[in-house]
């Protein structure tokens, strides 16, 4: 779990200043450690960071854009690919067997699309004016905006996001307080999705490696389609071999293309799905690290005051109250999470604020 977090924060460091600062500091106390390696790491960090950081300036909004019709195009491949080939492959094996995967794969595609429009257009919620919250005394050094518990400014944004967890580029949003459900539900299923495809998908693909490619057959060969043997002269006459050779390249495709996005979003899920349970955002997951390894070092442990219990911090994320249960988790649901985002109950203080 830990080299996933390196990993997702090496991706996505451009988050706040903050956390770059964290990860160098990490970086250099592991390189330091190395004798007679002497480094000037000021200027090393500076002329590392600063083009990066140009370029996210300039073109983070652009690339966002892109990032963000590539996810769509990516939605439409698959789909499309799933009904040109495996629709027809297992209408031929059972006609119920295929009504029963066309309804539950579109089940999946919904919550995927819903999940993901609404993390899109979905603000992952800002301070309020100093006005309406005057209790809050902390501000931005950045920004000069009220800055409540679990606020953080995002430099590409340019400014503070509650209970910001990071800047995602494949939203172009940040993924803060009113929209991070949104978020993992949308990786959640996209990995359900592929779970399914992988399982469903096997036999389409060998099947479509295994036609032959000749055009004139030796002896008597037959094909089994599920229900009937056939010829494989009159499957040839059915689909020509340059038909059979795109479907083929198709079908390779979208396995290793699956292959990737359920490897990477697997492992995303699973992370954030820890955090979640420990009550913790991404960015938060930083800077507890650092001060479970100081009370560790004093002899004692670590206390996170928004940390409730495994099963309460999933309530408190899914949004379940006022009568919400969990099948608001698997069907598509607008509803807003617990809690404004600005004032946070503690465990010693449970009156600090009632979640809503």
């Amino acid at each position: 779990m830990r080299i996933i977090s390196k990993l997702f924060f090496v991706s996505n460091f451009v988050i706040s200043k903050i956390t770059r600062k964290q990860i160098w500091k990490k970086v250099r106390q592991k390189i330091g450690n190395i004798p007679h390696l002497s480094i000037d790491w000021d200027d090393l960090t500076d002329r590392f960071i600063e083009p990066v950081i140009w370029v996210v300036d300039h073109f983070a909004d652009s690339l966002g854009k892109i990032f963000v019709s590539l996810v769509w195009l990516l939605i439409q491949f698959v789909v499309g690919v799933a009904y040109w080939i495996g629709l027809s492959f297992y209408w031929n094996i059972s006609a119920e067997l295929t009504i029963a995967l066309v309804i539950f794969g579109h089940w999946i595609l919904l919550n995927v699309v819903f999940h993901y429009y609404m993390a899109l257009i979905t603000s992952p919620g800002r301070p309020s004016d100093a006005e309406q919250i005057p209790h809050i005394k902390a501000r931005c050094k950045k920004c000069q905006s009220v800055k409540p518990e679990r606020t953080h400014h995002c430099s590409i944004c340019k400014t503070c996001i509650l209970r910001m967890d990071h800047h995602c580029p494949w939203l172009n949003n940040c993924v803060g307080h009113f929209n991070h459900r949104y978020f993992f539900l949308f990786m959640a299923y996209v990995v359900l999705g592929m779970i399914f495809l992988f399982i469903f998908g096997a036999p389409v693909i060998v099947h479509e490696l295994s036609i032959s490619d000749a055009s004139e057959p030796i002896g008597y060969p037959v094909f089994h389609n599920g229900s009937h043997l056939l010829p494989v002269k009159q499957v040839e006459e059915v689909s020509p071999p340059r038909s059979r050779s795109l479907r083929r390249a198709v079908s390779v495709t979208v396995a290793i293309l699956c292959a990737g996005i359920l490897a990477a979003l697997g492992a995303l899920v699973g992370w954030h799905a820890r955090l979640i349970s420990r009550g913790e955002t991404s960015i938060e997951n930083l800077t507890n690290k650092d001060d479970r390894e100081a009370k560790r070092r004093e002899g004692s442990a670590f206390v996170n005051p928004y940390d409730y219990g495994s099963y309460e911090n999933w309530r408190i994320f899914l949004g379940l109250s006022e009568g919400r249960t969990w099948w608001c988790v698997f069907f598509p649901s607008v509803h807003p999470p617990r809690g404004d985002g600005i004032s946070w109950c503690f465990k010693n203080d449970l009156t600090h604020v009632s979640f809503k």
